[in-house]
């Protein structure tokens, strides 16, 4: 539950164009603009604010699947990693 609060509160510190959603699993999304760095650095951003150590990156597809993959807006499936190990 703790987890979850962190990952909201980290959802209003990112900027107006980053959403975080927690997922009902143990999975997590990310709306974003930018390519798999950026993603990357934001999973991980709002791991390490829920308590885990890092994200694991499950994929990372363009919201619009018409355009060219890496651009406009991109959302990415991630789980964090617990500081005390899975």
């Amino acid at each position: 539950m703790k987890a979850r609060a962190a990952l909201l509160a980290t959802c209003v510190i990112f900027s107006a164009c980053t959403v975080v959603k927690i997922g009902k699993g143990d999975t997590n999304t990310i709306q974003h603009d930018g390519g798999a760095e950026e993603a990357n650095n934001l999973a991980n951003r709002a791991c390490r604010r829920a308590g885990g150590q890092a994200a694991e990156i499950i994929s990372t597809v363009n919201k619009d699947p018409s355009l060219p993959p890496g651009t406009g807006k991109q959302v990415t499936t991630f789980r964090c990693g617990s500081a005390a190990g899975r």
